[in-house]
């Protein structure tokens, strides 16, 4: 049995939603804008497994727990003639060679921070809790480099994977760690930390702020599986609750500032059954949060949009449900999910297109002017030169009008492909 990121292979306009009817999306016009490549890698190298992307820069990273103990960062930013087939500017790397290094990325601004879960094969269990790794970008540009700081968990134990998630907004960045033990012992019941910047900057060796936890915690809970983070919001997945129905967790910041803490909302699914695996992704902008549940219907897969006007958090179902009106069994459509302002782009990895099984697909879903509401997308983002089995849509990355998707390749080392208007 492999780690996570092996786990995640098995593929894994207002019309009233009481009356459970589905809206179609508006067409979003895009177009293919470039193909985002490493200049050094080899074939099932999975490059494409983690994407993020703030402004004019793209991060992503390149780890096969499969075959490597640790992977690499990609930068890459917009030239001035815009987007275009390209290799990448810089490349990111651990100075201790972290296990499982590139297992997740975010950035914000200036800032890049990297994932090193280390949950490579249960056979072999992990020697590390896992780590996240911090980059600032010099003054005059990024170039290949090693970590400005190092962030690790107070409480770390082997084989908590920590670092399997990340996410950063402004000063704040959050860790998962969904393998972690809770309080009570229960095993894989997951946690997530926050931390954040130091008045003398993202340097040296860290520990958390705050843990966060769950207050009904058991077994197998998995949170932490994926973290968000948007202003004083943090939101972990936990896919593994209530026997593989999945929740997800609201962390709202104290007026004090990050404290340990139990959430303060639990977001759930009305329609909700074993084995959706709800939180398996999780993507916020504002008061919006989005879960991916790439289990629901054999794998068809759903999405799940929270909306609070209000921007006050408490127990909650689903505002609306995301899903694609093309969907096959095995599509894991939920696999990824991104989310800036009222767009949101969904990852299917697993997606048909045309007789290719496996090259997968991802879609665009637009906030209606009167709000969200069930919606079915058929049209979709695709590869230009995809094959079967190159999972695109297994990470995906939104922000203004530029979406970034991942295709972790069949027999190539894998792409990163970049669409815009």
């Amino acid at each position: 049995m492999q780690g996570l990121r092996s786990i995640r292979m098995l593929l894994f306009l207002g019309l009233l939603i009481t009356f459970n009817v589905w809206a179609v999306t508006p067409g979003l016009v895009v177009d293919q804008l470039a193909e985002l490549t490493p200049s050094n890698s080899t074939p099932q190298d999975w490059f494409g497994i983690s994407i993020a992307i703030s402004g004019d820069t793209v991060v992503v990273g390149a780890f096969d727990a499969n075959i490597e103990p640790y992977g690499t960062v990609y930068v890459y930013v917009k030239p001035d003639g815009g987007w275009a087939n390209m290799t990448e500017v810089a490349k990111l790397t651990s100075s201790d060679n972290g296990d499982g290094f590139g297992t997740s990325v975010a950035i914000s601004g200036n800032t890049v921070v990297v994932g090193a879960a280390n949950t490579s094969n249960f056979l072999a269990p992990a020697a590390t809790p896992g780590a996240a790794y911090v980059f600032v970008r010099p003054n005059n540009g990024w170039h290949d480099m090693t970590e400005t700081a190092k962030l690790t968990a107070s409480d770390g134990q082997a084989g908590d994977a920590f670092g399997d998630s990340v996410g950063i907004s402004g000063d704040t960045i959050a860790v998962g760690a969904f393998f972690a033990p809770d309080q009570s012992g229960n095993s894989f019941a997951g946690k997530a930390y926050a931390f954040v910047r130091p008045g003398g900057g993202w340097t040296g060796s860290l520990h958390e702020t705050a843990k966060l936890t769950a207050s009904d915690s058991q077994l197998l809970n998995y949170m932490g599986a994926s973290v968000a983070i948007a202003g004083n919001t943090i939101v972990a997945g936990s896919w593994g609750h209530n026997n593989f129905q999945g929740a997800a967790y609201v962390f709202s910041m104290p007026q004090g500032g990050w404290a340990d803490m139990t959430q303060t909302a639990q977001l759930t699914a009305s329609d909700g059954k074993a084995g959706s695996n709800l939180g398996f992704s999780a993507a916020i902008s504002g008061n919006t949060v989005i879960l991916g549940s790439p289990g629901a219907s054999h794998f068809k897969g759903q999405a799940y949009v929270y909306d609070v006007p209000s921007g006050i958090w408490s127990n909650m179902t689903e505002t609306a449900k995301l899903r694609a009106s093309n969907a096959t069994e095995g599509d894991s459509f939920g696999q990824s999910a991104s989310i800036n302002g009222n767009v949101v782009v969904i990852g299917a990895p697993g997606a048909v297109v045309g007789t290719k099984q496996g090259q997968g697909a991802a879609y665009i879903f637009q906030k209606p002017p009167t709000g969200w509401v069930n919606m079915s997308r058929k049209n979709e983002l695709t590869a230009s030169d995809g094959v079967a089995n190159d999972n695109f849509g297994i990470s995906v990355a939104l922000r203004n009008k530029t979406i970034v998707v991942g295709s972790i390749g069949n027999s190539k080392p894998g792409t990163a492909y970049v669409f815009g208007p």
